[in-house]
């Protein structure tokens, strides 16, 4: 690979931009702990204060924001949240585009004997929900030609000192039941750290992985192929795919539900139902429903929908999945509960199961 080159914490870069990506990642790590803390401190605190007198606990996000809101560490965590992602992508960007035409040529260039497969498909048109910009990433996940390199290292970043292959994608490959399988389909595989988990637990099965972005499926295979992983990877939209009926075993997503609105994941659950076997599994992982969490976590996560590039967030979390599923026509549905882990509670996906008879 040209110049850049990508190791387990992100792109290499010169000192100055990996000092400021330092500052980033710092300023995120004091966001997150030290003024969200003191927040929550607050909020539970006055909660308490108010059991003990009989005052009426908060009951909506309306009673928790008038409780937060005035807070000057709330008003802080806030703004340096937006402010540091901002800047994370704008200083990305930067140090990315210098090398642009090796980097765009290196993506571009055919991989010799490749064990795995890559179809393109230029005459598609992205939905249009698909033509935002997520995460508040210029370009959203498409539209600019460097958007995986951009990403490559934006993961590490924004998510502190975790890799980008995060728990979430790998704990949603190791939620597939243990069997023997012919065909997996990974819906919205993105640069793959979804896809190459899924592989490595079931080495014997054709792993196949789509998604809209065409940049995103050029850089997924270029590192598959790097790694000896062969992928099947294919440009489409997961709610109209050009696979026969009940052709794969399992069909599973990762993290792409609250990427999507609300017709738009019925529309890739009854797809899903179509091209999965009699008997196969139909998988979504993804972040929790606000059911599952206490209403101040709620309130919380619910900041994404408006002021992360996550407009379909909240739709996401106020979904029925399992109802969805058996709408579309599954015959056994299942919630497994979820874990936490024990060093800070991080959880693990929400999975929603559904079996085709």
């Amino acid at each position: 690979m040209p110049m850049l080159t990508i190791a387990k914490d992100g792109v290499l870069l010169g000192q100055p931009d990996r000092a400021t990506l330092d500052f980033i990642r710092n300023a995120k790590g004091f966001t997150q702990q030290a003024l969200a803390g003191k927040v929550a401190k607050h909020y539970r605190q006055t909660v308490e204060e108010r059991k003990a007198s009989g005052a009426p606990e908060p009951q909506t996000f309306a009673d928790v924001a008038e409780i937060v809101s005035p807070l000057f560490e709330y008003k802080a965590e806030k703004f340096l949240s937006r402010q540091t992602q901002e800047l994370m992508w704008s200083r990305l960007f930067e140090a990315v585009t210098p090398h642009e035409k090796e980097l765009l040529a290196w993506l571009d260039e055919p991989v010799p004997n490749p064990r795995g497969s890559l179809r393109l498909n230029p005459n598609l048109v992205p939905p249009a929900y698909y033509e935002i910009d997520y995460h508040i990433q210029p370009g959203g996940q498409h539209r600019q030609p460097l958007i995986p390199f951009v990403l490559e290292i934006g993961q590490v970043v924004y998510h502190g000192e975790r890799n980008a292959r995060s728990e979430l994608k790998v704990g949603a490959a190791l939620a597939i039941p243990e069997g023997r399988y012919e065909r997996i389909l990974d819906l919205g595989c993105g640069v793959g750290h979804s896809t190459y988990p899924i592989k490595e637990r079931f080495p014997d099965a054709d792993v196949y992985g789509i998604d809209i972005s065409a940049p995103l499926l050029k850089y997924a295979h270029k590192q598959a192929e790097a790694q000896g992983i062969a992928l099947h990877l294919s440009q489409q939209a997961a709610e109209q795919t050009d696979f026969p009926d009940n052709y794969f075993d399992v069909v599973t997503s990762t993290i792409l539900f609250h990427e999507v609105p609300d017709d738009a994941a019925m529309a890739i659950i009854r797809e899903g139902y179509r091209i999965v076997k009699p008997g196969g599994l139909f998988q979504i992982a993804d972040t929790p429903p606000y059911r599952e969490h206490e209403l101040y976590r709620a309130f919380t996560s619910d900041w994404q929908t408006e002021h992360n590039g996550e407009p379909y967030w909240r739709q996401a979390a106020l979904r029925d999945l399992a109802a969805m599923c058996r709408e579309a026509g599954f015959a056994r549905v299942e919630e497994p509960s979820r874990e936490r882990k024990k060093n800070g509670g991080s959880p693990t996906p929400w999975i929603t199961w559904g079996w085709k008879e």
